[in-house]
């Protein structure tokens, strides 16, 4: 049931879709019985109009008519022309005969669960769920959410036995040695973070990696710190030696953050985003926090049952963090992405692999500061000497790259791109292209001890012929070819 009142006159409530006059002690009855719609604009005058026009006006003693007439005839109701959507129900916007507008909010009645799940997507989702997120969202935010339940877990563990181990509960404690002892460890363990953060692009090329070691290295630190119990002698080099880790863990699961939040956005609502994932971690670390202190209680008794419950949990947080970065769908080209576009463009002709294949092929589980696994004896940004050791070597490069921006040679066993100081990330990738091209020719007919210099020309002309059709289908399957993550070396040569 919906209504319009005037300003001074009667109300006109909806009763089985149509609009009748009502007095004033009926409207509160109206009310009272759950009608949750309620007038918002009236012109004054419009609504003795509105009366005048139907025959709804109330009848007037005084020229005969009958004051306990409470309901009228029907009036016309306006046909409703807009419709506004708001929190608990919409408004309507109508145009009467007399074109005055007519705006009714009309109110639905809302159950308490309905309610508690509103309250709950406005506090974990970002605004306009799903539409204003990728689709791999959900799935995230599920395994993150149990990364941090564990991970509340295991710190109720680690914390415990740490203070075990400097003295806490003991009658012969020192507390001024204990507190220095807890000072000197928080400062080795933010000179953790100082040395980590050099890894630098690093962070952003093996975004899936940095993250899952992140949880590792955590759990190993949370590891030597439930080991300070016993041996307290050692408390100090285990506790130091965890806090530092505990930092480098933290910088890279910082430093991985943002590349993982962009690759949600389908707006531009990162800071949005960003504010929902720290409410879903909070939450997942107070509440593995206090099922870990209900766990703690219950198996001080038993070293055994301490054990257990440690290992379960970092065994959970493990799994939750690993399910965690494989369900993120990254646009950029890393090394190992771009190698699987590449090798697959190469061999299935014309085809680009979508954006969900290639991450549900990334491996996770490899050394990431080193060298690709997909993409061996690789070297980016190498130095002209080693890509041309001799004369015929230099004088074979400039002519056939003379219009590049990149040489690429093999030499020493490896392949050696040189880049120009100029040389943008469309080039780089161009190098890579030709890189996994003379690879896949060379696993054929190439020799190890040889320039193999028919192969590089092969390889530059199949380069030439098929990589701007590479990049339109890249982008036209949603991969973000301008902006590369290959992670060159910071060499460049000038050359005419």
């Amino acid at each position: 049931m919906s209504s319009f009142s005037g300003v001074l006159g009667p109300k006109l409530v909806l009763r089985s879709g149509d609009w009748v006059c009502c007095s004033a002690p009926d409207w509160t009855r109206q009310r009272r019985a759950g009608s949750f719609g309620r007038w918002l604009s009236t012109p004054r005058g419009s609504e003795s109009t509105a009366a005048e026009e139907t025959g709804d006006a109330p009848s007037n003693p005084e020229n005969g008519g009958s004051s306990a007439d409470a309901v009228t005839p029907p009036r016309q109701v306006p046909p409703v022309l807009a419709v506004e959507q708001i929190r608990y129900g919409q408004r309507e916007y109508r145009i009467n005969s007399a074109g005055h507008l007519e705006v009714a909010e009309v109110r639905t009645r809302r159950a308490w669960g309905l309610k508690a799940a509103d309250r709950f997507s406005r506090m974990f989702l970002p605004d306009g769920y799903p539409d204003s997120v990728g689709p791999d969202y959900a799935e995230y935010t599920k395994w993150r959410g149990r990364a941090f339940f564990f991970g509340g877990m295991v710190g109720v563990f680690s914390t415990q036995s740490l203070l075990l181990a400097v003295g806490v509960g003991r009658p012969s404690a020192a507390p001024i040695a204990a507190a220095l002892q807890w000072v000197i460890r928080d400062g080795l363990g933010r000179a953790g973070r100082m040395l980590f953060s050099q890894v630098g692009t690093g962070f952003d090329a093996e975004t899936k990696q940095y993250r899952l070691a992140a949880a590792f290295v955590l759990n190993v630190s949370c590891a030597l710190e439930a080991l300070t119990p016993l041996f307290p002698h050692l408390f100090l080099p285990l506790a130091s030696l965890a806090n530092m880790a505990k930092g480098a863990s933290t910088v890279a699961a910082a430093s991985t953050r943002g590349a993982i939040y962009r690759s949600f956005m389908r707006r531009e609502n990162l800071g949005d985003i960003t504010a929902k994932q720290e409410t879903v971690g909070v939450a997942g670390d107070l509440l593995g926090t206090a099922v870990g202190v209900i766990l703690s209680r219950a198996s001080s008794h038993s070293h055994r049952l301490s054990v257990i419950a440690f290992i379960g949990a970092s065994l959970g947080h493990l799994i939750s963090a690993y399910y965690e970065v494989k369900s993120v769908e990254l646009r950029t080209l890393n090394r190992q992405r771009a190698h699987m576009l590449i090798w697959n463009y190469l061999e299935d002709q014309d085809r680009v692999l979508p954006i969900r294949d290639v991450n549900r092929r990334e491996r996770l589980v490899y050394r990431p500061w080193l060298d690709s696994l997909h993409a061996p004896n690789v070297e980016i940004g190498a130095r002209l000497s080693d890509a041309a050791p001799d004369a015929d070597a230099l004088k074979f490069l400039l002519r056939l790259y003379r219009d590049e921006k990149y040489m690429m040679n093999y030499a020493g066993g490896r392949v050696r791109i040189v880049l120009r100081n100029d040389a943008t990330h469309q080039d780089q990738l161009k190098a890579y292209f030709q890189s996994r091209a003379f690879w896949r020719l060379y696993m054929t007919s190439g020799e190890r001890f040889s320039p193999n210099r028919a192969l590089i020309e092969d390889s530059y002309r199949a380069t030439n012929q098929l990589f701007p059709s590479f990049v339109r289908d890249c982008r036209a399957e949603g991969w973000n070819v301008d902006c590369v993550l290959l992670r060159p070396l910071a060499r460049r040569v000038q050359w005419s």
